[in-house]
């Protein structure tokens, strides 16, 4: 079963939720779709996707609240994943779900056309183990009011989501080269909000 999960791609096991009508979806029900078939690669990237986009920073916080949850789980080697029932319980609009996608479909479908195995050392057991614990670090970032954390981060969480998924340890080392910038991103910002905070109370 493993290897079949492996040969269907991230962009096919998404697609599922491009179809259908309207309503409600629960992330439960969300989590139960992608994991049954396909492992939580898949959900790990689901989860970031909404994180990516250009949000106020308390939304972005609360999206982010799931993937603080499955991150750490992943880590422990979990394949079946537990949700606080009120966090499975929010629902989802499936019509802003299939628009979030269909923008990132294309990205996703160009990037599985490079994604192979290498590099395997990064993405076996204790590689993987490795890359989840960093994920788990990356999802506590996004929950917290951190100025300019948002999109690096996330960007990371989708390439350790794209190369776990695939076994391929050069996506991995992507993750982890982004990591390293988003530490610089966080730290310029943090800087430049210490240094604006002090120059207003000198002002004062």
């Amino acid at each position: 079963m493993p290897n079949d999960r492996r040969n269907t791609s991230l962009a096919e096991s998404l697609k599922p939720f491009m179809r259908g009508g309207r309503g409600k979806l629960t992330v439960r029900k969300l989590m139960d779709e992608v994991e049954i078939g396909d492992g939580p690669g898949p959900l790990l990237l689901l989860l970031t996707l909404p994180v990516l986009l250009p949000l106020p920073p308390g939304v972005s916080m609360l999206l982010a609240l799931p993937l603080l949850i499955v991150a750490p789980q992943m880590a422990l080697g979990r394949r079946e994943l537990w949700m606080p029932k009120a966090l499975a319980a929010r629902e989802i609009d499936r019509a802003k779900l299939k628009q979030l996608l269909t923008r990132v479909m294309p990205w996703l479908s160009r990037a599985e056309r490079v994604v192979r195995p290498r590099l395997s050392f990064l993405t076996g057991r204790v590689g993987a183990r490795l890359a989840s614990i960093v994920c788990a670090l990356l999802a506590l970032v996004l929950v917290l009011p951190i100025p300019f954390a948002n999109l690096v981060p996330a960007l990371a969480l989708s390439a350790f989501a794209l190369g776990l998924s695939r076994r391929d340890g050069l996506f991995v080392l992507a993750g982890y080269g982004l990591v390293a910038l988003a530490a610089v991103v966080i730290a310029l910002g943090v800087d430049g909000v210490r240094i604006g905070v002090g120059d207003l109370r000198r002002l004062l």
